[in-house]
């Protein structure tokens, strides 16, 4: 056999020659910043919904006043409701305090007050926002009821938990009298009437002038002090145009995320071509937790203190604990103290000592 010798021995490589780890790494995190960044400018260029008071300032033409905001409810529930009795030391009872405040604000000749309550589209919380602003002034003392004018898709009954076999329908097609149909609510000082049977010609029946009489005779004979009205949307109809023209103080609801950016051009034109003197906005189903930390920045955190859905989904609406703090506070309110206390004793401990 013929001889032969070892030279060297081979060893594994430690790192393979291809393909490279840090290539492949780099092209990996290249890739995934494109991606990224792509996925956030689709976002951002489709996003037309109105996400807080900087795009309300923005579209809104600056003579509508921005009446306030109503902050999230904590629970879902499946339509508008009355709230602000259930907590009245909630924020969403203060945000509507804040809007009855902001309401004297506005020029009125007439000691009884007609508010007008309407929207782009349904789902934006107009009944909701009628409901428990009723609800508010009927706190204050106040005469109130709330007419169902959505006589299309009429709520009010439920938000009562009453029955729908008659009411503003009835009355403004003459089948019946207006002292037949108010009802009361749980509170004192609410009353309301539903909108009865769904009429096939609900615009003709708001205009046929049976509706301003009743509005007079609620304020004068039967000596309510503030009638709200809840009326259609009137991004899809029209109906509402004419009790927004009637009304004392006509509030156009915006939802937060929810109502689209071109809804404010609807704001604008009934602002202009129906003279309406005193339209305000009031922006529904603001997210708190965003006003504090995200987006909002001082409109919502240092301009209220607090910063808002309703039926077709509320969130974070919050209570006070029994102290008089709100509940979303009360631990950090709790932390804080604790860790003074901790703090104070530490100093006294060492002034003990030395």
């Amino acid at each position: 056999m013929p001889g032969n010798t070892v030279l060297q021995t081979s060893n594994l490589p430690k790192t393979p020659i291809s393909p490279s780890k840090g290539i492949t790494y780099g092209i990996a995190v290249g890739v995934s910043l494109a991606l990224i960044s792509l996925l956030i400018l689709i976002r951002y260029l489709s996003h037309n919904e109105i996400s807080g008071l900087q795009d309300l300032d923005r579209l809104i033409d600056p003579g509508i006043s921005r009446l306030g905001i109503v902050p999230k409810y904590s629970q879902d529930i499946p339509l508008s409701q009355l709230v602000v009795d259930k907590k009245p030391k909630s924020i969403m009872a203060e945000s509507f305090r804040s809007i009855r405040s902001n309401l004297e604000f506005f020029e009125s000749n007439s000691e009884k007050k007609v508010i007008s309550v309407t929207s782009t589209i349904s789902g934006e919380g107009k009944t909701f926002v009628a409901l428990n602003l009723g609800g508010i002034l009927a706190f204050g003392g106040k005469r109130v009821i709330i007419l169902d004018l959505d006589m299309r898709k009429p709520r009010i009954h439920k938000g009562f938990n009453a029955t729908n076999e008659f009411g503003m329908s009835t009355l403004l097609s003459a089948r019946d009298e207006i002292g037949n149909l108010i009802r009361k609510s749980e509170l004192e000082n609410l009353h309301f009437i539903t909108a009865g049977p769904i009429p096939p010609n609900p615009s003709e029946l708001i205009i046929n002038g049976r509706l301003s009489k009743a509005i007079e005779t609620l304020k004068h004979e039967l000596d309510y002090d503030i009638v709200i009205i809840d009326n259609p949307p009137v991004g899809l109809v029209t109906d509402g145009i004419t009790c927004m023209k009637m009304a004392d103080y006509p509030i156009y609801i915006v939802r937060s995320e929810y109502s689209k950016k071109n809804f404010t051009f609807n704001i604008n034109r009934l602002y202009h071509e129906s003279n309406l003197k005193n339209l305000s906005v009031i922006l529904n189903s603001v997210n708190l937790d965003r006003a504090r930390y995200g987006n909002y920045g001082s409109k919502y955190g240092s301009g209220y203190g607090y910063g808002y859905g309703y039926g077709y989904g509320y969130g974070n609406g919050y209570g006070y604990t029994s102290n008089g703090y709100y509940d979303e506070d009360s631990k950090s309110i709790k932390k804080g103290l604790f860790s003074r206390l901790k703090k104070d004793k530490k100093n006294d401990d060492s002034n003990h000592n030395t």
